[in-house]
């Protein structure tokens, strides 16, 4: 198979990405990994490790908390996905180049 350029690896992970996000959302190993993570950060922040690495909270406070943070973490593209795929930032691009040369030149 032939490599792709940068440009077109660019062009189709912003084609895609949208697409990717949907199907990340509808696997449920990221929510399982999500709480899991959460749960880890929550225990780092504000509980005691155990040595078999379970967490010292209280689990109806921490349970509650995870819960909470999730719902605040969304998975979605940057805004200038959609900017990018209009062209536009091609001739931003190609004038912050163009002025880059003048300078040096």
């Amino acid at each position: 198979m032939a490599q792709l350029s940068e440009k077109t690896i660019g062009k189709l992970a912003d084609t895609l990405v949208e697409d990717v996000i949907d199907y990340i959302l509808e696997d449920e190993r990221l929510n399982e990994f999500y709480l899991e993570v959460i749960g880890d950060a929550v225990c780092e922040k504000l509980g005691k490790k155990n040595e078999d690495g379970t967490c010292s909270f209280d689990s109806g406070i921490s349970s509650e908390l995870i819960m909470e943070i999730a719902s605040r973490i969304q998975v979605t593209s940057t805004p200038d996905v959609r900017y990018r795929n209009t062209g536009a930032i091609d001739d931003i691009i190609s004038f912050f180049k163009s002025k880059k040369k003048e300078t040096v030149a």
